[in-house]
């Protein structure tokens, strides 16, 4: 009987009285050669022209698995990559678990990384599910198979079964083991694995495999991408055309027959291919192919379809590419030699074309393979007596070795000798070089030589300036040096900020690297993911279309894991920040990219960068405390690192200053701050842009936290380190804004409107991240509103609001800090209507959360109040104001306080309680007189509720 299909499921174009005939057509068209199908379809009778156009998805879907088993793209289940289409969505319910998100689909069906959702245990699955309308027949009988299948193996190198079950609708699925790996060939070729490792990766899959026979399953689809590996090892999956070998009834054998055609074809065995009867024989061929593929780089068929060879002429050994053995780290002479004799022999019994000459078992292969690797003679070929004594030679190799050693020493020292001479020589020639050329860098400082600038006054900079033009000619013999060299100093020059320098430079050594190396060298990667980073954290809009050139760059050159894959993840998750709902995205580029560091050395600084990223994403969201711990994390890694590096240490530093700030932790942040400060102070010195912004960022939060005096103090020692020629620089930019923001906010909005505006002008051409430019308008709104400028403030509150409110996490503090500012402008504007709505919502969104813009908001319901007569609904909120107040979370400025308490003794006046209200004004009238500049009218008996 046909299920119902599910609600998301494309309907098929006929009705449910077709559905016997449909399945019957199905199993006939599964049962011809696949180039005999589209003659069957044209000869369908007439009356069956309903189910044509089902019949052709149905065929087009079929000749997909037969060529890719039940996955399109099986190693989606490593990659993570979304299948181009699915008929389900995450956050639907199959059964017991929730689906998160699709790993991958093709014409039999989905597999979904999935979550047990009734509470009984909490675990991540990789949930297999067929097509619902090819729920009919054998696709159906062959799904419950694999699941009675894999319900009788439990192995360590098997993808262990869970459950399986029907849903409410109908819906069969099949919980996995959820595997996070990568084909066993791919991993062999990222982590350059040599021969010895390889074969241990391949002793792992036999292991398996044998543990399947020995439950009398044979598996029928070995090929990679059904062969996982992790740093957990090997993880075999896939059984969804396995064969119970004892199982010989009539109607399995129709199934046995349509499955032999699923098998993919460059692995099948000759009697699989021809519908003959499947036996361990036939994973044992599987076996060979996978195997010949792990040390040669190709398979028989590959090399059989370009060679005309026939089966029985194939050597491994002939057929070794010099990319593999590169990099297995080997030579391709030295790798075909390693392959000669046993393993071409092993590889020839396991691969030959009748399954009686084959091993026997999956285990006797096994064992031949341990043979070898013990310089034992094998089975796989009888050897001659030269041949055995050779084997007892390497069996006791230290006695032969020592012999040998005596004979050999003064052959093997004199050509040792000889290769040190000419090595020591041409080192010496590249330090020779490479010493004349710094002293000509440094005989510019030289006393004894005139010039217009006084010697030993110039720059390091000014020193690079005059040497780099010099790099091609100095090494113009040695292009890596050369390379080098350019590279080093255009890096140089980006920390300096002189991108102009950067760019030519980076140029520069880049042709080299083409012209010399080719268009995938490593140099050619880094660079075209690096412009996509830096796209993303300048809120570039060309991120995107960058990174596009650069992922197109690492899948032609096989780069789809490892350190560098692991960077453009992050570029892609901070480019993603410029759209508004992606935080899933985002989040899920961020783990994508961890997990592609995770087999990384410590030396390598994605490890670190990749929490730093984390850890901004949790601030942005509001979790504090998970930022604070990811940059803790991060700083402990750094500070392990064989090669810290300062700059880096100074930013985690940094970052959980300003996470602590967020947070409502002010004196942490100020002291995190200093050490972040004195760090650059260290290193770049006091004066360079490195040490610009912690300072500033250290002297807002004093500020903040009511330390003016220091505060400006602190302001005025960066502001003097700023050279007139870093008007455009985008650290120069934040420190002028932070100083000018505490400006307006201690009663100067005059001498910060110009500051405000001209940093306005600099992020509208270049902004230093994506959220710049909408901090920057609340601070210039907020400047305006203080100095009356009213039509002003309007413009900017307005865009700026907008702005948070499109890009900012749902329900931030800091759209909350501008929609309270905004309500409190239209309330000192008479329009309190409009007040009282910004206020409502601010209070609304706030929830639970004592943000102390919602202690504000609360004080601005209670000035509405107040100007409608209603005192105590006044009291209500001005006392949930206070309350707020005392138990605030997040962000707050003390100034904040005496604002709160004006508006209590307005309140308080309102009831009568004259006396009371008088005191608590004079209580805020010295406190803003400490934290406030004296002419600002808040520091005044000025006392008005607009400020």
């Amino acid at each position: 009987m046909q299920p119902d299909p599910s609600p998301t499921s494309p309907a098929l174009a006929f009705s449910d009285e077709w559905w016997g005939e449909y399945s019957r057509l199905t199993e006939e068209a599964m049962a011809l050669d696949p180039a005999d199908r589209p003659a069957w379809l044209a000869c369908l009778a007439p009356h069956l022209a309903p189910l044509r156009d089902a019949l052709v998805t149905f065929l087009r879907e079929l000749d997909a698995v037969q060529t890719g088993g039940y996955l399109e793209t099986p190693a989606a289940l490593s990659t993570g990559a979304a299948p181009r289409h699915s008929e389900r969505v995450a956050g639907q319910r199959i059964g017991p678990y929730t689906l998160l998100r699709a790993l991958g689909a093709g014409g039999m069906g989905e597999v979904w990384l999935a979550q047990r959702a009734d509470g009984a245990y909490q675990r991540e699955v990789a949930l297999k599910l067929p097509h619902a309308h090819l729920l009919a027949g054998s696709v159906r009988e062959r799904f419950l198979r694999e699941r009675d299948i894999l319900a009788r193996l439990a192995h360590p190198h098997i993808a262990r079964f869970y459950d399986a079950g029907l849903d409410d609708s109908g819906q069969p699925y099949i919980a996995l083991e959820a595997v996070h790996g990568q084909p066993i060939t791919h991993w062999a070729r990222e982590h350059t694995l040599g021969l010895a490792e390889r074969l241990d990766l391949f002793a792992q899959v036999t292991d398996a495999v044998a543990h399947a026979h020995g439950r009398l399953v044979a598996h029928r689809d070995l090929k990679p991408a059904n062969v996982l590996v992790s740093a957990q090892g090997v993880r075999l999956l896939d059984f969804g055309i396995a064969k119970l070998l004892a199982d010989g009834t009539a109607g399995d054998t129709a199934l046995t027959r349509a499955d032999a055609l699923l098998a993919t074809p460059a692995y099948a065995a000759p009697e699989q291919t021809a519908g003959g009867t499947v036996t361990v024989a036939t994973d044992v061929y599987a076996l060979g192919v996978l195997l010949f593929e792990l040390l040669t780089g190709t398979t028989p068929h590959a090399v059989l379809k370009s060679s005309g060879l026939a089966a029985g002429d194939l050597l491994a050994s002939n057929c070794a590419t010099p990319a593999l053995a590169t990099e297995a780290g080997s030579t391709p002479k030295a790798w075909r030699q390693r392959l000669r004799g046993d393993l071409d022999a092993i590889l020839a019994k396991a691969l030959a074309t009748a399954p009686d000459a084959r091993y026997a078992s999956v285990a006797d292969l096994a064992a031949d393979l341990r043979r070898h690797r013990a310089d034992k003679p094998i089975q796989a070929r009888r050897i001659t007596a030269w041949t055995r004594l050779a084997k007892v030679v390497r069996r006791r190799r230290t006695a032969v070795v020592m012999a040998a050693l005596l004979c050999a020493s003064l052959v093997a020292g004199l050509a040792g000798v000889l290769w040190q001479a000419r090595e020591a020589q041409a080192q010496a020639r590249r330090a020779e070089a490479v010493k004349a050329f710094l002293l000509s860098v440094y005989r510019a400082n030289d006393p004894r030589i005139a010039s217009d600038t006084p010697r030993g006054q110039i720059s390091a900079k000014a020193l690079l300036d005059a040497s780099v033009g010099r790099i091609d000619s100095a090494f113009a013999a040695d292009v890596k040096l050369r390379i080098e060299l350019l590279r080093t100093a255009a890096d140089i020059y980006r920390e300096l900020g002189d991108e102009a320098s950067f760019e030519t430079l980076q140029a520069r050594q880049l042709a080299l690297v083409r012209e010399h190396f080719g268009p995938l060298h490593d140099n050619i990667l880094d660079d075209a993911v690096e412009r996509a980073a830096r796209a993303a954290a300048r809120a570039d809009t060309r991120c995107g279309a960058l990174l596009q050139q650069a992922d197109d760059l690492l899948r032609v050159a096989r780069r789809d894991s490892g350190p560098l894959r692991g960077h453009w993840w992050m570029a892609r998750s901070i480019c993603l920040r410029q759209q508004a709902g992606t935080e899933a995205e985002r989040h899920t580029a961020l783990k994508a990219a961890r997990q592609a560091f995770a087999d990384a050395p410590a030396t390598e600084r994605g490890r670190v960068t990749v929490l730093m990223e984390l850890a901004t994403e949790a601030s942005h969201a509001g979790r504090h405390a998970d930022a604070v711990a990811l940059n803790r994390q991060a700083l402990q890694q750094a500070e392990a690192n064989p090669e810290r590096d300062d700059a880096e240490v100074q930013t985690i530093h940094g970052n959980i200053a300003l996470t602590l700030q967020q947070s409502g932790d002010l004196a942490g942040a100020e002291a995190a701050f200093a050490i972040s400060a004195a760090i650059a102070e260290r290193t770049t010195g006091a004066d360079a842009r490195q040490a610009w912004v912690p300072a500033a960022k250290r002297a807002r939060t004093a500020h903040l936290a009511g330390g003016r005096e220091r505060a400006l103090t602190a302001f005025d020692a960066v502001l003097a380190r700023l050279p007139p020629e870093a008007a455009n620089d985008s650290d120069a930019q934040q420190v002028r804004e932070d100083w000018a923001e505490r400006l307006s906010a201690e009663g100067r909005p005059l001498l910060a409107i110009p500051v405000l505006e001209s940093v306005e002008r600099a992020y509208l051409r270049a902004p230093p991240n994506d959220f710049a430019l909408r901090r920057l308008r609340r601070h210039l709104g907020d400047a305006y509103a203080r100095a009356g400028q009213a039509s002003d403030a309007r413009r900017v509150f307005t865009a700026a609001l907008a702005e948070f409110e499109a890009r900012d996490v749902p329900g931030s503090q800091a759209t909350a800090a501008a929609r309270e500012r905004w309500g409190r402008f239209l309330l000192a504007q008479g329009d309190v209507v409009g007040a009282q709505a910004q206020f409502t919502t601010v209070v609304e969104r706030a929830g639970e959360r004592r943000w102390s813009h919602a202690a504000l908001a609360h004080a601005g319901l209670a000035r509405v109040a107040l100007a409608a007569g209603r005192t105590d609904d006044a009291a209500k909120h001005a006392d949930t104001a206070w309350t707020t107040w005392g138990q605030k979370q997040g962000f707050f400025d003390i100034r904040m306080e005496p604002y709160l308490q004006r508006v209590r003794a307005a309140v308080l006046a309102a009831q009568g309680q004259a006396a009371a209200a008088q005191a608590l004004r004079d209580e805020a009238l010295a406190a803003s007189r400490r934290y406030d500049a004296p002419e600002a009218p808040s520091a005044q008996r000025l006392l008005h509720l607009d400020l």
